[in-house]
């Protein structure tokens, strides 16, 4: 292209993308018409004098979700890309809005959802496009004496049936019991049976991973005491999906002296086609890790910087 041409070009892109006039505008002031102008702005992106960054507040590291498929033989990954400003609650948001796509693009019309609880379920949901898809959704978890409903306890279900529609089911149950005797009577009920037998009909799921650590543990804010996490811990115990603890390899633990959560157990979790699993923060490294070892997992989204460290770990 002749440089004069260029330079037409490129003043007019400059009027239009940084002084932010209109084509009529700039059409009046270079006395041409505002069909020459238009041309001009296409020549301009056609030629590369003029290129746009579109620079999305939640971006994906794809090497990291391949190589991490590829390690632990998962459906799908997404990570998210870190970024040294942002806070936990940052991180929580951009996993969720990367979990709410992913999931919009596989879930289908009338599908029975599974679905936990915890922030980064909530953050999901609150992340979906609305959509009527007439969902049959479980929570597969009883109610926790959680300070925050919408997050732990059956509005969780209810928010996601106002998205994407459909009714919601939920166990109707104290999440934790310490009494073993009345643990094993309510799991045996009809009610929770019903369930899971509903769920082993279940077409995907949604969970969180959460680690026994009562540092950090989202168990401490639905019941469980700090002596039952710390008698997990050392029953073997690194994470929990609703409640039921696993170990590094992914096996369940349980702990006599402990609390119990009523929740379904994760062999039935296993047999769901697709487990979609989202957590993030350095904390949950060992939990994550362990799920992913157990095949508790058929999708994984989280972070960079937890990407990075189960990759590492040999």
């Amino acid at each position: 292209m002749h440089k004069h041409k260029s330079w037409v070009i490129a003043h007019i892109a400059s009027l239009y993308y940084v002084d932010n006039l209109t084509q009529e505008m700039i059409a009046e002031q270079m006395q041409v018409s505002r069909s020459t102008i238009s041309r001009a702005l296409l020549d301009a992106r056609k030629n590369g004098i003029v290129e746009i960054h579109i620079n999305y507040p939640f971006q994906q590291v794809e090497k990291l979700e391949t190589a991490i498929c590829k390690k632990f033989g998962l459906q799908a990954a997404r990570v998210l890309k870190a970024s040294k400003e942002w806070t936990y609650g940052d991180v929580l948001e951009g996993l969720g809005i990367l979990a709410a796509q992913y999931f919009q693009t596989i879930v289908r019309p009338n599908s029975l959802v599974v679905i936990s609880s915890g922030n980064s379920v909530y953050h999901t949901v609150k992340a979906l496009e609305e959509q009527r898809l007439d969902l049959d959704v479980i929570q597969v978890m009883g109610v926790p004496s959680s300070i925050n409903p919408v997050i732990d306890g059956p509005e969780l279900a209810q928010l996601l049936v106002q998205r994407l529609g459909g009714f919601a089911t939920y166990v109707q149950a104290p999440f934790v019991v310490k009494n073993t005797e009345i643990y094993q009577k309510l799991m045996e009920e009809e009610p929770f049976e019903a369930i899971i037998n509903r769920v082993k009909q279940a077409n995907c799921a949604l969970v969180g991973v959460g680690t026994v650590d009562p540092l950090s543990s989202s168990l401490s804010r639905t019941g469980f005491t700090v002596e039952s996490l710390e008698e997990l811990m050392r029953c073997g115990a690194v994470g929990e999906i609703s409640g039921q603890t696993f170990d590094r390899f992914g096996q369940m633990v349980t702990a006599e002296k402990a609390q119990k959560a009523v929740s379904i157990e994760l062999k039935y979790l296993k047999d769901i086609p697709c487990v979609i699993g989202i957590a993030g923060g350095l904390a949950k490294v060992e939990a994550i890790g362990g799920a992913l070892a157990g095949k508790l997992l058929d999708v994984l989204v989280t972070d960079q910087d937890v990407a990075e460290a189960i990759l590492d770990d040999k």
